[in-house]
């Protein structure tokens, strides 16, 4: 690891105590300890890329999904773990009966043997099961991560990482006379919206629900790749009408990127998946949400989700004024013809 105060390149024995054997002085996190094995040059980095260069502001559960949506297992490593793992505690169960004398060991070997190749082929036959409905979460809960990592890293440098903010502190700002409002359920991305003042830049009122947006105004509605997510886009467009502008995450637009974070939940039994045909959604992407999977929109880094508002204004402003619509069209150095 690299002190994150000298650069000293530091062995295991070297950093005993978050402390640097070289400078003396202590660091925050322990890389063999800490959550997604963070240390604090990492969450610097983190810190330095979720800011794209230019000072935004980026919410913890931000920082948290960028700290680890590379450690996320997919389906297919979440299979081999239960696989390893029941096959381990068949061997350790054998094991221990004998050892104990609970069983003989001669009766033990003879009826373990064929039950772990039953048991063994009989995973293997419920791969394509599993797969279909295995948990795949954040492998470090959020409320860990803050105790952890932040906590941990607030003791020791006197404050969050640079450029990040609490969003259990940020209220969005009342906009007295809104060209434009936004919806999202979600608080983080809301605060982060407050934060980077978006309010200000666009007369944007923000908004987690659609009894208290204001009248009048179109609405930019970003969402999860979700059952929800959709279900809250649908309603958007009943309630909302023409004023609704749906720019959230799509299930194609997630599934096509490599590097999208992709989260399973099981499906409760009476969860309602006949909306999802009233959506404008191809078959493949209302079978992957019906399965289960989703998507953050929390986990879009600040630079993006800006990206997308300042794209949903410009759409807006476009369809209200055919010459700047026209304009738009021309392009910037080409040539209008006739």
């Amino acid at each position: 690891m690299i002190c994150p105060h000298c650069n000293a390149n530091l062995l295991r024995k070297e950093r005993g105590g978050r402390r640097c054997s070289t400078c003396k002085r202590e660091f925050a996190l322990e890389p063999k300890e800490s959550p997604f094995g963070l240390h604090d040059i990492r969450v610097r980095t983190l810190a330095e890329r979720l800011g794209a260069g230019r000072g935004l502001r980026f919410t913890l559960v931000q920082l948290w999904y960028a700290a680890g949506r590379k450690k996320v297992p997919d389906a297919e490593r979440v299979y081999k773990r239960v696989r390893i793992g029941v096959s381990v505690t068949i061997v350790v169960v054998a094991f221990l009966l004998m050892v104990t004398r609970a069983a003989p060991a001669g009766a033990v070997i003879l009826l373990g043997v064929p039950v772990l190749a039953l048991t063994i082929v009989g995973l293997h036959v419920a791969r394509p099961w599993f797969q279909q409905r295995a948990t795949v979460r954040m492998p470090v809960p959020y409320n860990v991560f803050r105790r952890d990592v932040i906590d941990r890293w607030t003791s020791v440098h006197g404050g969050r990482p640079p450029g990040s903010i609490d969003e259990a502190q940020v209220r969005p700002p009342v906009v007295d006379q809104p060209r434009f409002a936004v919806l999202c359920p979600d608080a983080s991305v809301l605060a982060c919206l407050a934060a980077n003042n978006v309010s200000q830049t666009w007369a944007m009122a923000l908004s987690d629900r659609i009894d208290r947006l204001p009248p009048d105004v179109p609405v930019i509605v970003l969402h999860d790749a979700s059952l929800p997510g959709v279900a809250l886009a649908g309603q958007a467009r009943v309630v909302l009408g023409g004023r609704a502008v749906v720019v959230g995450l799509s299930p194609r637009a997630v599934s096509a990127n490599a590097s999208a974070l992709r989260l399973r939940e099981p499906r409760p039994p009476q969860a309602d998946t006949a909306f999802l045909s009233r959506e404008p959604l191809s078959v493949a992407e209302i079978e992957w949400l019906a399965e289960g999977w989703w998507s953050p929109i929390a986990a879009i880094p600040p630079a993006k989700l800006l990206a997308v508002l300042e794209r949903a204004v410009e759409r807006v402003e476009d369809a209200a004024d055919p010459e700047r619509r026209r304009a738009r069209e021309v392009g910037f150095l080409t040539w209008p013809t006739g």
